[in-house]
């Protein structure tokens, strides 16, 4: 997937040239990896934009830039008219768009106040592509959201899915499911995971080490809707064999069938649920 960034983004309330929005060298964040994002798409359908829950993924970045210690005084309705304008000023197609809270000025200390930036990227990406992937267990361990909280999307946090991610690519695989300190299994890299089995919905319940995603939200709203059976439990490696299917889902993924993790084999693109769940969820975000 190619990503092309917009020429030009949000940044500290008005519209600027991308890279004047790009922290110093020394930056805090740069070196700490000390800031808080969020990742929402906006999907144009021919004549506007549809953006999926943007008031949750606002909310989102607001609740963990503070607990971060990156509090900042713009408004979700000051974020959201940023984010419109910038829209209005780059060619019209579907955008992943992401949020940043960081800190651009130079200081090396792990605890610091100082100033806040906030800026808001679009990057071109393409919709609707229902590629199957193939996954493996990855050999990192999910980071404990009791040592990094991992529901705030802190910058640093993902480091733990960039090595899940390129250790899996360079053993010939798509993406990496991560277990737990006990075992059991949590997410793909940047991505919630469902079972399918027969006619119902296996998930793993969500502990702190696993991320509550605005997506994984949605399809059991779906599943609700449609009457399909959810269930939310502890799930292991060893039960792989058991499913008949399985997919991902995350904001710039959207939903991705997987046709393998390691040795288990599944024809999750033509499984029903998965196609009930896909159906549902481009109608939603065709509106």
């Amino acid at each position: 997937m190619i990503f092309e960034p917009a020429a030009i983004a949000w940044h500290n309330g008005k519209l600027v040239e991308r890279e004047q929005a790009a922290p110093s060298i020394v930056s805090h964040s740069l070196h700490l990896g000390i800031g808080v994002f969020d990742g929402i798409i906006a999907y144009w359908n021919g004549d506007r934009y549809y953006i999926h829950r943007l008031e949750a993924h606002l909310d989102r970045l607001r609740n963990g830039s503070a607990k971060m210690g990156l509090a900042f005084s713009w408004s979700n309705e000051d974020l959201k008219s940023g984010l419109l304008a910038l829209l209005e000023e780059i060619p019209a197609q579907t955008y992943y768009i992401r949020p940043i809270a960081y800190r651009a000025g130079a200081y090396f200390h792990i605890n610091v106040e100082m100033p806040v930036d906030v800026t808001i990227l679009a990057v071109t990406i393409a919709r609707d592509v229902v590629k199957p992937l193939t996954c493996h267990i990855s050999p990192f361990e999910r980071v404990s959201g009791n040592a990094i909280p991992v529901t705030w999307k802190i910058c640093g946090t993902y480091v733990n899915s960039y090595l899940s991610r390129r250790t899996a690519e360079l053993n010939g695989f798509n993406d990496a499911i991560m277990l737990d300190q006990q075992g059991r299994i949590t997410e793909a890299s940047a991505a919630n995971i469902l079972f399918l089995q027969k006619d119902k919905v296996i998930t793993p319940t969500l502990t702190p080490n696993i991320f509550p995603g605005i997506t994984r939200a949605t399809l059991l709203d779906i599943a609700q809707s449609l009457e399909i059976e959810v269930i939310e439990r502890d799930v292991y490696p060893q039960e792989l064999g058991n499913f008949d299917g399985a997919f991902l889902a995350a904001t710039m993924m959207e939903l991705k069938p997987l046709i393998s993790i390691d040795s288990h084999q599944y024809d999750s693109v033509n499984h029903t649920l998965f196609q009930k769940f896909l159906k549902e969820f481009q109608e939603i975000t065709h509106q």
